[in-house]
């Protein structure tokens, strides 16, 4: 029991008043996240879920004192605390997000994902190879075998340090690995797979054992069913992207006056992903061509030779363009855009979707971004255009004056988006926790040995 005889005892995990003062709780339950940058989709992800259970548990500390300001009445003496008895309130949350390659494993493992972000832009064609090569159980789990000696006892490491109260994989090469290192450590933490593939699936993210598998998309889902996975076990919920996309905390009239935009001239967003992959500079070109009458706002990301080259040729440029590297206020540059060209990456088409923002894409990474655009195009969101000129004439349709097209995708966009997916994924992360009263598995089992 969490009261002893005499009242709360010195154990409890509830807030309570004292004096007129919220003393906050000391209950803490851990979330670790595990990605591999290899692309920035994967830690937007976690950061996005991390996001939005921060904002579910100030929102539930929230509830909770405001229902005990309503319960609890001054008293002569000061404050009466019999009516905490069976109330608990709402535990703190911790969440780690570590990339376990960087962080866990050794030479050469670690050189080797190092390798992803060249490949994709020199050689995206044998990246989907190797992809569709990989996709197939035996090759996971011999992959498995071959890099578990340079990963698995910094895993162990990281889990026995932290020791997390669930684990949440948002990389499919993590799964298989992290669920032999949690038999190992003979502790039952939860472990939940979030699949951030919208279509084209890779088999790596359904390794048997977990206790869920959150996908984005049915097609997501179906394909977990056909690899033998419990459907009960796999819950549809989107793909999560951060919670800023759900709110306006700024006026859209106060970031174009920002950033010097002029008014009533269409706005076309370039983005090519955490790697600027995608043909922006030919897209960036051809549009200026085309003497479009457009503005530019342009992502390189972490392209720093895309950035060069657009640098060089901007004052050459037919048409206004603002150039970013990576951003941080991607839904402030969405907010304000009329079209969106872009590779077709899954976190972007998301969160251009839960702005309305119809999508041009560019290009894809062969493998897991190929089925995105049939995703796309299905829904009347977008098309292909991977020609510079397809995506001039595009925009052209979709921004020439009295154009129902252009409200037409915006209308599909929205209905098809899932803005809340972050917050939905993370009310079903915590109801894997221990209740407020009960103590954590690593808890138990320190009781446990040393009962022993």
């Amino acid at each position: 029991m969490p009261f002893s005889e005499e009242g709360i005892s010195p154990s409890v995990v509830a807030d309570f008043w004292e004096g007129g003062a919220l003393l906050v709780s000391t209950l803490q339950r851990t979330i670790l996240f595990l990605l591999a940058d290899t692309g920035a989709g994967h830690r937007s992800a976690a950061n996005a879920i991390g996001s939005a259970i921060t904002l579910l548990s100030q929102e539930e500390h929230a509830r909770w004192s405001e229902s005990m300001r309503r319960e609890m009445q001054p008293s002569v003496d000061g404050y009466e605390y019999g009516c905490l008895i069976d109330t608990f309130s709402p535990p703190n949350y911790r969440i780690e997000i570590v990339d376990v390659f960087e962080q866990c494993s050794r030479f050469p493992l670690r050189e080797i994902v190092k390798l992803y972000a060249p490949m994709i832009r020199l050689s995206p064609q044998l990246h989907g190879k190797f992809f569709q090569q990989m996709n197939h159980e035996a090759m996971v789990k011999a992959a498995t075998a071959l890099g578990s000696p340079f990963i698995q006892s910094g895993l162990h490491h990281l889990m026995s340090n932290i020791e997390p109260d669930i684990i949440v994989s948002v990389h499919p090469v993590l799964n298989y690995i992290t669920l032999q290192v949690l038999r190992k450590l003979g502790v039952p933490i939860p472990f939940v797979t979030v699949v951030t593939d919208l279509i084209s699936v890779h088999t790596a993210w359904f390794a048997p054992g977990a206790s869920g598998y959150v996908v984005p998309t049915e097609q997501a889902k179906a394909f977990s069913t056909q690899k033998g996975i419990d459907a009960s076990l796999v819950h549809v919920i989107g793909l999560p992207i951060h919670p800023q996309f759900t709110c306006t905390t700024k006026q859209e009239n106060d970031i174009s006056e920002r950033l010097g935009l002029i008014p009533h001239l269409p706005v076309v967003l370039l983005v090519g992903g955490g790697e600027g992959a995608g043909g922006l500079y030919t897209a960036v070109r051809a549009i200026s061509q085309a003497r479009l009458p457009v503005q530019l706002l342009v992502v390189a990301g972490r392209n720093e030779e895309l950035h060069t080259r657009l640098q060089r040729i901007r004052s050459r440029l037919q048409v206004p363009m603002h150039l970013f590297g990576f951003v941080e206020n991607m839904p402030d540059l969405m907010r304000i855009s009329d079209v969106i060209v872009t590779k077709a990456g899954p976190g972007t088409i998301c969160e251009a979707l839960a702005c309305g923002l119809p999508i041009i894409l560019c290009g894809h990474i062969p493998g897991p971004e190929s089925g995105n655009i049939a995703f796309v195009e299905h829904n009347a969101v977008g098309i292909l255009a991977q020609r510079p000129r397809e995506i001039v004439d595009e925009l052209r349709r979709l921004l020439q004056p009295g154009s129902l097209l252009l409200p037409h995708r915006r209308e599909n966009a929205l209905r098809l988006s899932r803005p809340h997916a972050a917050f939905a994924i993370g009310q079903y992360i915590l109801s894997h926790l221990p209740p407020p009263d009960q103590p954590s598995l690593w808890q138990r089992r320190r009781v446990s040995e040393s009962k022993a």
